[in-house]
């Protein structure tokens, strides 16, 4: 992803350091196929940054399901626990009080993980979304600056 950055700052040096054309205070003159490589660069990385977040939110997902089985495993232990209490009306109030405080400890959690999970995806989700716009917008810049020349 730094690489993406150290291209984009390299196209924008050529853009500076273009050679202004005359009476056009806004135009200057670039090696094309100079831009264009450094375009190509970044088409060859975006694909691995892609792959990337794909990735995080495979296991993302991974996280969520594996918490959820962990909070059903501990859900269940909670009713067969519940089960052999009930033979004693003070140990089954006991016992569902127990078993009520474990569901939700198990779904709290939970609830932590997929927000955590969540959470750590939508930041990257969200740095990727800010290198891809760049990037995008550079690519924009550079074909704008061609057009116009």
């Amino acid at each position: 992803m730094m690489e993406i950055f150290r291209i984009m700052d390299e196209m924008e040096q050529m853009v500076k350091n273009g050679k202004k054309v005359p009476l056009m205070s806004d135009k200057v003159f670039i090696e094309s196929h100079r831009f264009l490589d450094r375009l190509d660069r970044i088409r060859a990385i975006l694909p691995e940054d892609l792959e990337t977040a794909r990735l995080l939110l495979a296991e993302k997902e991974r996280i969520v399901k594996e918490a959820c089985a962990e909070a059903e495993t501990v859900m269940e232990q909670s009713r067969d626990h519940v089960a052999r209490m009930v033979d004693d009306n003070e140990i089954t109030r006991n016992a569902m009080k127990v078993a009520e405080d474990i569901i939700a400890k198990a779904e709290q959690v939970a609830q932590d993980i997929r927000r955590d999970a969540d959470d750590y995806a939508d930041g990257l989700l969200s740095h990727m979304e800010i290198v891809l716009k760049k990037g995008l917008d550079a690519v924009q810049q550079g074909k704008e600056a061609l057009r116009q020349e």
